[in-house]
């Protein structure tokens, strides 16, 4: 999985879309992102970043490096929009700090996210030095069908703006401006999406050591009737953003550059996680698709590789690709081809019959043997990850999903595939926050069915508690435990009966497509989604109804539990590793020796693993309560 990203999420009705068997009854999807962290004013006396300044957001991170950013708002990731010039984007929309809107949102426009640079050293440069800043933009809302698009596009009285840092009278000079616009209108007139802008640093006010240039956008909030439907909007997309000196201004440049566009994949055919116990190696998929630009005005050697890691760090499987032609993306928009980098085989199966694991999926690409000066765009990484749950999604959710209908109740379920008889204990879902909340009362009963002929069919569990929307901290799936645990086989559908026909607003992943396996019921017969994407619903299984983790090495204490400040556990070595993992999987804190600091841990229930050497000596659930 592609390290989550800390989305606070919040919606804007984008479109109703009728799918059902009744007119009355429709698939709502709905713009969303991130939400920000506070920002602090440049300061002139802070040490300057030396030119280049160059970022292509490529780390991997939640917010922009903080050693050439001054950050307000804007976050990292990689499915917000279009393919962009490389892995990574940095994305301006309309959610405060506080991961709501920002204070003064309205109809009317207000000022949301800024992005702004650390001071850069430009005192011992002139206007005869052709000190150029470049980036490329786009506006968010995807492209094509409407139930394809990703985000929401910016409108006419929106903007994003660039402005320079004139240290003389401690001003903002605005510099460029874009107005809100559509993908489709900018490919139209321009024959791309992604745009690019070169502005040229020549007035000689700009001319020292406290320098700067930043981002903002302004938006306005689209006005509706229905709770739930309203919320963040209008973003923006930026990448690859240079200031050096000896540059022109004139047409676009050649950046000697290969690199990654897209993010890493599963190495799973159908899933991005799944139980441990479940695996089987038919659920490995034969190849992964893997999006590979060069940014230079001709083809360019270049090798591939990946490799699977295990925890420990040891090498269980590396592919070669050997040295291919990367052809030019420019003009034609050319990725690379060559199957054995753009399609590379699955030579590799996880073992079966294993307690929990984690494997890094590591992949390389390069020009030539040395590779070229952007390595952060040359590696991308996948988090194979076999704990105790399912999971169709990667973590990170692009819009926001839910029913609308005039029936008095609505249906929403995902279909599993189980080898093998399980216990069906808990359901994490990631819900996304709505406008003042609009969303938190909205009840609902977590619901197991059968399968028949791909459509879930008789009830096999119903929760008699009311559940509602809970949001735990910014980028939290909250975990419902089940009243009692369900036995299950074969292919079960679970997701849950909604007690109204309210918006109810659930994490949509736009990267990892299981459409084929959503359905909902909003009338006599289940329907099928035909939006591409996954529900951020993970059903969990083991013989714990509390988190679904099976413990072993009983005989181990760990003390004391709960816990507040440490955690300690007998019978270890000073080389054993002790790690502890959230509900999510992430691990959290980490220590060598017998003793590890939990003070900085939220209360809740965490899973406690121990590696002595290479072997996994103990899992063990361990609550923190302050």
């Amino acid at each position: 999985m592609r390290p989550a990203r800390l989305l606070v999420c919040l919606s804007v009705f984008t479109f109703l879309f009728s799918l059902s068997d009744s007119a009355t009854a429709q698939e709502v999807l709905l713009p969303l992102q991130s939400g920000p962290v506070a920002h602090p004013a440049v300061k002139t006396g802070a040490e300057p970043v030396q030119l280049p300044f160059f970022d292509d957001f490529a780390q991997v991170a939640v917010f922009p490096s903080a050693t050439l950013w001054d950050n307000r708002g804007a976050t990292l990731g990689n499915g917000a929009g279009l393919l962009p010039p490389t892995v990574g984007v940095a994305t301006l929309d309309a959610v405060g700090a506080d991961g709501r809107l920002y204070g003064g949102a309205a109809a009317g426009l207000f000022a949301a996210d800024t992005l702004g640079s650390r001071p850069i050293a430009l005192g011992d440069k002139g206007p005869a030095d052709s000190v150029v800043l470049s980036f490329y933009y786009l506006p968010g809302g995807g492209q094509g069908d409407l139930w394809l698009r990703i985000g929401d596009a910016p409108e006419a009285v929106d903007s994003l703006m660039l402005e320079f840092y004139r240290e003389e009278d401690s001003a903002w000079v605005m510099v460029w401006a874009r107005g809100g616009t559509e993908v489709d209108s900018l490919t139209a007139a321009t024959g791309r999406a992604w745009q690019y802008v070169a502005i040229a640093i020549t007035d000689s006010a700009f001319f020292n050591d406290a320098f700067a240039f930043r981002f903002r956008n302004l938006c306005s909030v689209a006005a509706t009737s229905k709770p739930g439907l309203a919320g963040n909007c209008d973003y923006w997309h930026v990448d690859y953003v240079m200031v050096d000196a000896g540059r022109s201004t004139t047409g676009e440049p050649e950046f000697r550059d290969v690199a990654f566009v897209a993010p890493a994949p599963s190495m799973l055919a159908h899933y991005q996680a799944m139980p441990a116990r479940q695996f089987r190696r038919s659920e490995m998929a034969d190849s992964m698709a893997m999006t590979i630009t060069n940014l230079y005005g001709s083809a360019l050697a270049s090798q591939y590789q990946y490799a699977v890691v295990d925890a420990q760090g040891d090498t269980l499987y590396r592919y070669d690709g050997g040295f291919v032609n990367a052809p030019a993306y420019l003009p034609d928009g050319s990725y690379q081809q060559a199957a054995a980098h753009a399609r590379p085989e699955v030579g590799y199966a996880f073992p079966e019959g294993t307690s929990q694991s984690e494997y890094s999926v590591v992949h390389v690409v390069r020009e030539g043997v040395g590779g070229d000066a952007h390595g952060n765009n040359d590696t991308v990484r996948f988090r194979q990850v076999f704990a105790d749950y399912y999971a169709y999604d990667d973590g990170s959710a692009e819009n926001g999903y839910g029913l609308t209908s005039t029936a008095s109740r609505v249906f929403l379920a995902c279909r599993y595939d189980l080898n093998e008889a399980d216990t069906l204990t808990a359901l994490d879902v990631y819900f996304n926050r709505s406008l003042e909340g609009q969303n938190e009362d909205v009840p609902f009963y977590i619901t197991v069915w059968s399968c028949e002929s791909g459509r879930p069919k008789s009830v096999l569990y119903r929760d008699q508690q009311v559940r509602k929307p809970v949001f735990d901290g910014l980028d939290c799936y909250h975990r419902y435990v089940l009243e009692s645990g369900v036995a299950v086989n074969d292919t079960v559908f679970v997701g849950f009966e909604q007690g109204n026909n309210y918006f109810i607003n659930i994490g949509f992943d736009r990267n990892c497509d299981a459409s084929d396996r959503i359905c909902y019921l909003t009338g006599t017969e289940w329907q099928q989604s035909i939006l591409r994407g996954s529900l951020m619903m993970r059903p969990c299984f083991g013989s714990s109804a509390t988190v679904g983790i099976e413990e072993r090495s009983a005989e181990r204490r760990m003390w004391p539990n709960p816990a507040d400040g440490y955690v300690m556990m007998e019978g270890l070595s000073a080389n054993a590793q002790i790690r502890i993992y959230d509900m999510t999987g992430r691990m959290v804190a980490s220590a060598q020796g017998n003793c590890v600091d939990t003070r900085g841990l939220a209360e809740g229930v965490y899973v406690v693993r121990c590696l002595d050497g290479k072997e996994l000596v103990s899992t063990k659930k361990l609550i923190i309560k302050h």
